[in-house]
């Protein structure tokens, strides 16, 4: 098996990354490899972190090729001010959610598409300093929900409101009047519900947004960006006609996104879900815990068959299908590359924790492509098998971030092989006597 990787592509010239032999091993040429056989598929993403990720996501859209997808988000909401209570003679006439959109770039999918959304209370309280995945249980009030139709955001408008007797212009944000239920719960706050944010939050703890997406047809919905610490998102209570007071989520309160997906009518993805071993040239990624890729090597540790390597460089070369990229679904600005663990989950690769300044993964739009440096980890798994004989070997794959970006785009890779695009590993290494 080792002759058909075919060592016949050689350089004088080293290439960027962690040499793996030690200190007096006796090199003999660079070798380079590009032939190794891959397998790849797509799978299903693992559930996520969402909790204090850098912005939320609101909305849902339909695609024929990448299925239903969605993003709720949730909020907690902190008082005005330390020692807060209303004031005598207070009327509070309204309370309306105020959030403030991203930037009006900051969307997928197709923004005039009027949205139906849901706002829902929370019937669990949730904490700032703890670590929530996207396959939680919310545990909504139902009795509380509120449904506004036919929204369209419009993230590019100012909002001109009259407030505490002031014309105030705000920068684009979403505004959504609640109802009774939340007035009343609001005038009902005693002193002790006042107290401070941690009993506020006790007492009301919090909304959930979402959308009703599921009559969506190919091409329809969109997933808009919020950024719910900003100074003008909050809950807004209107009282005496012009008075305001704003309970804010604060820069560190709490808030997360909770993703769902229905694939069922997306027949490319379907036929690759499940096909143990089965190799595909078209395979997807998709943000929000959704779609990944997964690369396996199968016959890398045969190197170690024909004597010991230092791996000088390894890299993986992907590319995606650029014409499939935009209409409101961008490529993503960066991608990672993990590995595979035991159980099947994602784990880091060595390199991402110790040279993350050679690993990679930022887009290459000029050719629509990720380029990522993973020597370090290659070399571990060829020095497992040799010195432990053990088979770490177990593939790797690509994902979407969760955050930096956060964002609700999707990508149609090229896994083809053997040609000047689609996927390539490429291994340059060094053998020892």
């Amino acid at each position: 098996m080792l002759t058909l990787l075919v060592f016949t592509h050689f350089s004088c010239k080293k290439e960027t990354g962690s040499v793996g032999l030690q200190d007096g091993d006796d090199a003999k040429g660079l070798i380079r490899i590009d032939t190794f056989t891959l397998v790849t598929r797509t799978v299903i993403e693992d559930s996520v972190r969402v909790d204090n990720i850098s912005y939320n996501m609101l909305g849902a859209t339909q695609d024929d090729e990448f299925g239903y997808n969605a993003s709720a988000m949730l909020a907690a909401f902190r008082l005005p001010s330390s020692n807060f209570s209303f004031p005598a003679g207070v009327q509070i006439d309204s309370v309306v959610l105020q959030l403030k959109y991203l930037q009006d770039n900051q969307y997928s999918g197709n923004l005039s598409t009027p949205m139906n959304i849901r706002v829902h209370e929370l019937n669990r309280r949730f904490y700032e300093d703890t670590i929530y995945y996207s396959n939680l249980d919310p545990d909504l009030k139902l009795a509380t929900q509120n449904t506004f139709n036919s929204v369209v955001h419009k993230l590019g408008d100012s909002v001109d409101l009259v407030e505490n007797g002031q014309s105030i212009r705000y920068a684009p944000h979403m505004r959504l009047k609640l109802g009774t239920s939340f007035v009343d719960m609001l005038t009902n706050a005693s002193t002790s519900n006042l107290a401070s944010n941690q009993a506020f939050q006790d007492y009301f703890n919090g909304v959930q947004l979402d959308v009703e997406g599921q009559n969506l047809t190919d091409g329809e919905g969109n997933i808009v960006l919020f950024d719910l610490r900003h100074s003008v998102s909050g809950m807004a209570v209107y009282f005496n006609d012009t008075g305001k007071y704003l309970f804010p989520v604060g820069s560190d309160g709490f808030r997360l996104n909770l993703y769902s997906h229905d694939f069922s009518g997306a027949a490319a993805v379907q036929a690759q879900l499940g096909a143990n071993g089965q190799d595909f040239t078209t395979t997807y990624v998709q943000s929000m815990s959704g779609l990944k890729t997964l690369i396996e090597v199968p016959h890398l540790n045969e190197l170690i068959n024909d004597g010991t390597y230092g791996i000088v460089n390894a890299r993986f070369e992907c590319n995606f299908d650029g014409s499939q990229a935009g209409g409101g679904f961008d490529a993503f600005s960066r991608m990672l590359l993990v590995k595979r663990n035991e159980e099947g989950r994602n784990d880091f690769v060595v390199d991402q924790l110790l040279e993350p300044e050679l690993y990679g993964g930022s887009l290459d739009d000029t050719e629509d492509r990720y380029v990522f440096n993973i020597s370090r980890e290659i070399q571990d798994i060829l020095n497992n098998s040799t010195r432990l004989g053990l088979n770490t070997n177990t593939g790797f794959f690509l994902i979407a971030p969760t955050d930096g970006p956060v964002t609700a785009s999707h990508l149609k890779m090229d896994m083809s092989k053997g040609g000047s695009r689609g996927i390539k590993l490429v291994l340059t290494l060094v053998k020892s006597n």
